[in-house]
């Protein structure tokens, strides 16, 4: 049984139902010693895509996060972080560097293509190019030091019909640049709901994907990726995803770690 979950959105991202009290109440429910908050961050000037909160959210954000972790203090550690894609461009890495300054934590959950947020990294069938590109870029903002966990990094297979050659030189790039900096890799949950469709496997957490991770010296934190309560609370979901990657030599954070 999982302790605690850095990966919970809010309604603000456009896309994730219930209430931020509603949440935690699920979290304490479920005996978590520790909840994070990681909504999608928002952009000061680049055009909104459905899955990022409007900057105009983001102070009610901070402040009923905040309210809650007060209120709950003596029950659950609450966090507040943000999941973010990183975005080689000046401006937009000051404005990160702002948005980490004023949270606990940022989550590394690259999604977009490019500047301009065009392309869908995640949910997309990509091109040999295009997997190599997110490996590049996610390796580039590892190196930033901005993000304590990287989220998903298998979550480029959601649409790949085979675990093709750049796929295989995604992971290892991923694998040796979370090694080098010591940075978590998510075992995100959450593609169990999509079932299975991958070689009777999950797209994600993808076994090809993660058995070339686990030749690293890497270490591994489950992320529940809620949109929902009830995903907090769904155990069954949780232990499936977790259980998809047991034969392989995965180490698993099982205590708090921010």
């Amino acid at each position: 049984m999982i302790t605690f979950n850095y990966h919970t959105h809010t309604t603000r991202c456009g896309h994730a139902f219930g209430s931020d009290e509603e949440y935690v109440l699920a979290a304490i429910k479920a005996g978590y010693k520790t909840l994070g908050f990681s909504d999608h961050a928002p952009y000061k000037n680049l055009p909104r895509r459905k899955i990022n909160m409007h900057w105009s959210d983001l102070k009610d954000y901070l402040d009923s996060l905040n309210y809650l972790k007060e209120k709950y203090k003596d029950i659950i550690n609450i966090k507040i972080g943000l999941e973010s894609e990183f975005i080689p461009k000046e401006e937009i890495i000051k404005e990160k560097e702002e948005l980490r300054s004023m949270v606990d934590y940022m989550i590394l959950g690259q999604h977009y293509d490019d500047e301009l947020l065009n392309g869908f990294f995640a949910f997309d069938h990509n091109s040999e190019e295009e997997i190599l590109r997110y490996a590049y870029t996610l390796c580039e903002a590892v190196d930033t030091g901005l993000f304590s966990i990287i989220a998903h990094p298998d979550v480029i297979m959601t649409n790949q019909l085979e675990f093709s050659k750049s796929c295989e030189i995604a992971a290892h790039m991923i694998g040796k640049k979370a090694q080098e900096k010591n940075i978590p890799l998510e075992l995100n949950v959450h593609g169990v709901y999509r079932g299975r469709t991958y070689n009777n496997r999950f797209n994600y957490p993808n076994y090809d994907f993660w058995k070339i991770l686990s030749n690293y010296d890497v270490k591994a934190v489950v992320g529940v990726d809620a949109h929902k309560p009830e995903h907090i609370l769904d155990f069954e979901i949780i232990n499936e995803g977790i259980d998809a990657l047991k034969d392989l030599p995965i180490k698993i954070i099982d205590e708090p770690f921010i």
